[in-house]
């Protein structure tokens, strides 16, 4: 029998139990069989991703793989911000202060990250993200609405496009009039998840630039029935989507940094925010980067599956 430090970490908050749950399992071996990590994924987290981490290898400093309640993915934000307040007293990094920078290999490629550090404990944790990619693609806003159970006019009415943006997920991103509209919008999972797969893209953003705090930017939520999760509370990659998107599509003047602040979760009653910043010149995006902070709420061990 295998015992593995388990953790549960609530991330893009720094309150227990909002944002987004993720947990981490730690010191497994990273060519482990994918289905006894999916059968351990499937018994912890109901809601959302479980990240599975592997000391120092090649080309960098761990290897991250992550898992839906379907099936291993090659990418979860939200994990990925999760591993580093994980890691906290294992031995596995040294956190360095005020910044570590650190490498990770996953699926999708080798990203930076960088961790802001105070008094041995990590305060923030930044992903690096390769340029994002604008997908052209002929949308039908009629097919849209009606997945998302609501009025072609309600889509228009918020006069900014549609598009299709891929920042490590493929997202497509719609646009809403009002916040009290995208809370009390009820999508249609099963005509979603069919759309998506003839696209061939990971999920749907649907936002709005009103926000409960007047100081953050944009307001939106995620819906992922390809993955096999219905809404997320929080998305990071998501998050530096709709942050391109909104740079892209010249909603906010993209500068040397532009910093973004998205609002997420208060309709799962699990709000988190995720720092964006939008990295440019030129008017050409060079890259993307999103973060957030995690606290701590289960510390254990689990047995690996047979």
């Amino acid at each position: 029998m295998e015992w593995l430090v388990a953790k549960r970490i609530s991330t893009f908050t720094n309150v227990p139990y909002a944002g987004n749950p993720a947990w981490v399992i730690i010191g497994i071996d990273a060519s482990e069989d994918e289905r006894k990590l999916l059968k351990l994924t499937s018994e912890l987290n109901p809601i959302s991703d479980t990240v599975f981490v592997s000391p120092k290898i090649e080309d960098a400093d761990l290897f991250l793989r992550f898992f839906s309640q379907c099936e291993e993915i090659n990418f979860s934000g939200h994990g990925a911000i999760a591993a580093y307040f994980a890691l906290e007293g294992e031995n596995i990094v040294q956190f360095s202060e005020p910044i570590t920078l650190l490498k990770q290999k996953t699926k999708s490629g080798v990203q930076t990250l960088e961790l802001r550090v105070k008094d041995g404990k990590v305060e923030r944790v930044t992903v690096s993200l390769a340029p994002p990619q604008f997908i052209s693609m002929k949308l039908e806003l009629k097919q849209i609405s009606t997945f998302l159970n609501i009025s072609p006019v309600d889509v228009s009415d918020a006069a900014y496009p549609l598009g299709i943006v891929s920042a490590s997920l493929t997202d497509l991103v719609v646009p809403v009039k009002s916040l009290d509209f995208l809370l009390d919008m009820k999508p249609n999972f099963l005509l979603m998840k069919n759309y998506c797969e003839r696209l061939f893209i990971n999920g749907v953003v649907v936002y709005t630039m009103e926000t409960v705090d007047e100081n953050n930017t944009a307001h939106m939520r995620h819906f992922a029935p390809t993955l096999g999760i219905a809404e997320e509370p929080v998305s990071g990659a998501s998050g530096a989507s709709l942050g391109s998107y909104l740079v892209h599509n010249q909603i906010i003047p993209l500068g040397e940094m532009t910093r973004l602040v998205v609002e997420q979760g208060n309709v799962m009653q699990r709000p988190g925010l995720v720092y964006v910043h939008v990295h440019g010149y030129k008017n050409q995006i060079l890259r993307v980067t999103f973060g957030g902070q995690g606290v701590v709420t289960f510390e254990g061990r689990v047995l690996l599956p047979q």
